[in-house]
């Protein structure tokens, strides 16, 4: 397959919404979380979750290498147009009603510390949640709920170029984390909407590029 400037931007900028997207989620409820479940629980679920989450990138990356090119448009086009959906559906959603991802945020964070709590009771003195793997669980399934959406389109983008899916997909991780750390309320203060509406207009546009390249391949007009 070649390696045009095409494919390498749609690599890197799939990657790099994948783990944009997917990751601010998973950051804003750790970082609302942590003073509540303690830093080593959540830090453990995030870890956990993130190396889940790339192992599925390899599982589902290798099925890609073993399909040949003219099904890899075709099953990389179904995967974006999918998720390209459910963006759209996401962005009509928030941008009609504007506070209420900041609710489902909340409800959130209040279902997973009230987990712990209900788990840890009887050892956890003053609302301070222990540190154990069964406290890390309800970070860590959010990681690998978030982090199974992330892996589809990673492995679809890695499947035409993994090196510049891996510059994308590491340079939004270094964004998310330094803006976790040092600006948590601007990420808070970002509209949902327009992230989806980002989201949905990259998937969008590659999704119907590679399903028009599958098209021409399949047709001999593309090689």
């Amino acid at each position: 397959m070649d390696y045009n400037l095409t494919i390498v931007l749609a690599s890197f900028l799939l990657a790099f919404k994948a783990v944009l997207v997917e990751g601010s989620e998973v950051a804003l409820i750790a970082v609302a979380t942590v003073s509540r479940l303690g830093k080593k629980n959540v830090l453990a679920g995030v870890v956990l979750g993130a190396f889940g989450s790339l192992a599925l990138v390899l599982a589902v990356r290798e099925v890609f290498t073993l399909l040949p090119d003219v099904l890899i448009d075709f099953v990389t086009a179904i995967i974006l147009l999918y998720f390209s959906r459910k963006f759209w559906q996401g962005f009509l959603k928030y941008y009609r009603s504007r506070g209420l991802f900041a609710a489902k945020l909340k409800k959130i964070e209040d279902e997973v510390v009230q987990k712990d709590l209900e788990r840890s009771k009887g050892s956890a003195a003053e609302g301070t949640i222990p540190f154990s793997f069964a406290n890390s669980m309800p970070v860590l399934f959010i990681t690998l709920t978030e982090g199974f959406e992330a892996s589809l389109v990673l492995a679809a983008a890695g499947a035409f170029s993994p090196e510049w899916t891996a510059v994308g997909g590491l340079l939004s991780l270094a964004i998310l984390v330094i803006v976790s750390i040092a600006a948590y309320d601007k990420l808070l203060r970002v509209p949902h909407w327009l992230l989806d509406l980002i989201a949905g207009i990259v998937l969008l546009s590659f999704g119907t590029y590679f399903a028009v390249s599958g098209v021409l391949v399949a047709l001999g007009i593309w090689t």
